[in-house]
């Protein structure tokens, strides 16, 4: 076999590594110069979006040989509404770099590598390489790559507005904001990457246009409502933007032996909008398939899954008004819901999403 990877991504490079594991190599073809897209930023990986794996990096490790190392363990969500405040403790997911952060998950994946070579600086495309490999993995990060082989239901695009800032932070602590004025239908976070410095980000789908024009007013807004939650300055480092960030799925996971990985899969779960965990499985999975050690339709079906359960939970999400969001935010308080978040090997989703329903009524003033 002659397997071509496009992408060293998550997905791309933990397919590689699996690979590996089971005596294949592969050529990785990335289009940067270096692993991992050009901006640094925190994320998080949480079970909430993918259970049972209550502990993605144990389960990594013990299940198929691959080490992460996250920045922070997270002990407590704090989340905001407009005028109500709650808080989540627990066990509740990680702190993750990406991007060209030195210790992001992209970069400890490609050290991990040994035999397989990595392709910097290369601008191929699909038709070419299909020509020379006897199997395709596309894992370039980028759905519209995959509209170029088969159709790709788009759930939606988003806008984000964020920063690297600088202030003095609870490292396993992370901030949540839910506040139409400001990210409508969307959500704001901070997440630490140490003591004295966080990604602070608004993201929100871009339903309207007015929502896009408006972009840097939301995120002044955000960056104001961030430091008198927090009570401090926030100075920002390193802004970013992005616009047009699409979030869907593919119909077909394997289509010949052309695999769909990652974001050319739908890896990113919508509720949140994070999907680590997702594309480094898709990844795992379409190497075991090439391997002969599984069929990638049927291993991704708990990740399509995820998808639709992840889906349900953000359309109620966006149907709530701020006076709405303040209920659901004072509900934090009850024990029943805490459970629901961090509960190992529960199907949090649904049970999040049963949560909102008394929500969501057209009663509810």
């Amino acid at each position: 076999m002659k397997i071509a990877i496009i992408g060293a991504g998550l997905a791309g490079l933990s397919c590689a590594l699996t690979l590996e594991k089971h005596g294949q190599t592969a050529d990785i073809f990335e289009q940067r110069k270096e692993v991992g897209f050009g901006y640094t930023i925190a994320e998080l990986m949480t079970p909430i979006l993918h259970a049972p794996i209550d502990d993605a990096v144990q389960y990594f490790s013990e299940n198929h040989d691959i080490h992460l190392k996250p920045t922070y363990n997270i002990q407590k969500i704090h989340v905001h509404s407009e005028n109500e405040s709650a808080y989540v403790e627990g066990n509740i997911g990680f702190i993750n770099m990406r991007g060209s952060h030195e210790d992001a998950y992209e970069k400890q994946l490609a050290e991990q590598l040994v035999h397989s070579k990595i392709h910097m600086d290369s601008h191929v495309t699909y038709n070419e390489i299909a020509k020379e490999y006897t199997h395709v993995v596309l894992a370039t990060g980028d759905p519209q790559a995959t509209q170029q082989i088969q159709p790709y239901e788009v759930a939606f695009k988003s806008c984000f507005a964020g920063a690297i800032v600088r202030g003095n932070f609870v490292r396993n602590e992370v901030h949540t904001w839910f506040n139409n004025y400001f990210a409508p239908k969307g959500m704001g976070y901070l997440l630490p990457h140490s003591k004295t410095e966080a990604t602070l980000v608004i993201v929100y789908p871009q339903y309207e246009q007015e929502w896009v024009d408006k972009r840097s007013h939301f995120w002044e807004e955000m960056l104001a409502q961030a430091a008198q939650t927090l009570d401090q300055e926030l100075i920002i480092e390193e802004e970013f933007t992005i616009t047009d960030y699409m979030v869907g799925r593919c119909n077909y996971p394997r289509i010949g032996n052309t695999f769909f990985a990652g974001n050319c899969f739908g890896g990113i779960t919508p509720f949140l909008g994070f999907g680590q965990t997702g594309s480094i499985l898709s990844g795992i999975y379409a190497a075991q398939d090439i391997c002969g050690l599984g069929d990638y339709e049927t291993l991704c079906k708990p990740l399509y899954k995820d998808y639709e359960d992840s889906l349900v939970l953000r359309r109620a999400i966006e149907g709530l008004s701020n006076h709405q969001l303040d209920l659901v935010t004072k509900s934090l308080h009850n024990s029943m819901v805490e459970k629901i978040v961090t509960q190992p090997n529960m199907s949090v989703l649904k049970g999040l999403s049963h949560m909102l329903k008394p929500f969501t009524s057209k009663e509810v003033k």
